[in-house]
């Protein structure tokens, strides 16, 4: 396994070396570009979010997070950071991540097993910074903002060391949305992370600034009262009818269709969104299609009404879909969990008291008929109480780095009044 895990190392640090370092400079330059390019959203302080188009998840945190920084007077530009540095390693891992989920989960499992090791990791950090951080400080230098919050891993390991080594004199923030903190989900040198539980927060062993507990990070739709019974009205759900929500996520990746199977053979109405996955969902059309309790959906965007009429969310990853099911208040099932992070996702919602982690058909079934029958409701997912909504915590942070310059300039003011005072009087006996 070693052997393995080293062999990897040396191939991919290989790659990157070949297809990154030699275009640094022109990297650079189309940053810069970009940089010029970009409109931002109003005339207050500056904040520059950075994200990634790995799944739906971090761009959709992005987006909330703008919404926020908006309503707060803030002046807001959202790149893909990933994309913008590294373009060969972006167009990589948009590729790689869900042909191995699919086809090779074992070599997605070392991959991210082997990198949650603490040597591994910090090689990882300076690797990635060094192809990025050239990019990521011009981008800086071009936008000049007061703030910089990462909503993907890898990006927030660059941003960590160029922050650590005085490289970024910008205060920066890190958005964690699962559940289970990879070492490659934090950095130190980040002043502050963002993490949804307690037992996440417990998780981080590397960072040297603060770790704070968030409220999810979901769309306001998700936040908002709804009429259930019209929503089960309007989707023809019965009144007494349980409603399971299978949710594949923007990629529709993992065994979804058995999971369906499994679901639907626990003889409750079963809705599945199967996302961007036009295959996925025409493969569960046509298994399905003499079922009238199984519905099947692509990419919709009324996924906050779906949330309000169904009686349970079945999830197979942990990620964006399970915050909006927790700020709905939609009870999370977690059954045949994608290796890797849906692991490790399933892990730590459990033990957060957010999620139950289904380990068989046999106990699938046995809790959903129960949960239909009324005999055992799944419990609702509950929110440590100390988390408080991220736009809080980063406002926070930026009323502490200002009073910390007030400061600064406080004291240095009073250095120099102390040497002005100094004159040929101070020096008699």
């Amino acid at each position: 396994m070693i052997g393995e895990e080293w062999m990897l190392l040396a191939g991919a640090a290989g790659a990157l070396a070949a297809g990154g370092v030699t275009q640094q400079h022109q990297r650079r330059r189309s940053v810069r570009r970009a940089a010029a390019e970009v409109r931002l959203s109003g005339y207050g302080p500056r904040v520059l979010i950075l994200s990634a188009s790995i799944g739906g998840g971090h761009n959709a945190a992005a987006a909330v997070l703008r919404s926020e920084f908006e309503h707060a007077g803030y002046s807001v530009a959202v790149l893909d950071g990933f994309a913008l540095a590294t373009p060969l390693l972006s167009r990589y891992f948009a590729w790689s991540y869900p042909v191995q989920l699919r086809y090779v989960p074992w070599l997605y499992d070392i991959e991210f097993w082997s990198s949650h090791r603490r040597l591994l990791a910090r090689f990882w950090r300076h690797v990635y910074a060094t192809l990025s951080g050239a990019a990521f400080r011009a981008l800086v230098e071009a936008l000049r903002p007061e703030l910089v919050v990462s909503t993907y891993p890898i990006v927030t390991q660059a941003l960590g060391v160029l922050r650590r080594t005085g490289r970024l004199m910008v205060p920066t923030v890190a958005v964690v949305t699962d559940y289970g903190v990879h070492r490659m989900w934090t950095a130190p040198g980040i002043d502050l992370h963002l993490v949804p539980s307690r037992a996440s927060a417990l998780q981080v062993d590397e960072a040297n600034g603060p770790v704070r507990v968030m409220r999810p990070l979901v769309r306001r739709a998700f936040l908002e009262p709804r009429d259930r019974d019209a929503a089960r009205r309007r989707f023809g759900f019965g009144p007494d009818e349980f409603v399971a929500l299978v949710v594949a996520g923007a990629w529709g990746i993992g065994r979804v269709e058995l999971i369906v199977r499994d679901v639907a053979a626990c003889g409750v109405r079963t809705v599945v969104v199967c996302g961007r996955n036009r295959v996925l969902a025409e493969r569960l059309h046509r298994e399905h299609a003499g079922n009238p309790a199984v519905q099947i959906m692509g990419w919709t965007d009324e996924l906050p009404e779906l949330m309000a009429a169904a009686d349970c969310l079945v999830q197979n990853a942990g990620g964006l879909t399970c915050l909006e099911a927790i700020a709905s208040g939609l009870p999370i099932v977690i059954y045949r969990p994608i290796t890797g992070h849906g692991i490790f996702n399933a892990r730590t919602m459990e033990q957060a008291g957010v999620a139950r982690w289904i380990r068989s058909a046999a106990e699938l079934q046995r809790v959903l008929q129960a949960a239909a029958a009324g005999m055992e409701p799944l419990p609702r997912p509950r929110i440590d109480d100390e988390a408080v909504p991220a736009i809080q915590a980063i406002l926070e942070l930026l009323d502490e780095v200002k009073g910390r310059r007030v400061d600064e300039r406080v004291g240095a003011a009073a250095v120099v009044d102390r040497r002005l005072m100094i004159g040929p009087d101070s020096f008699r006996w």
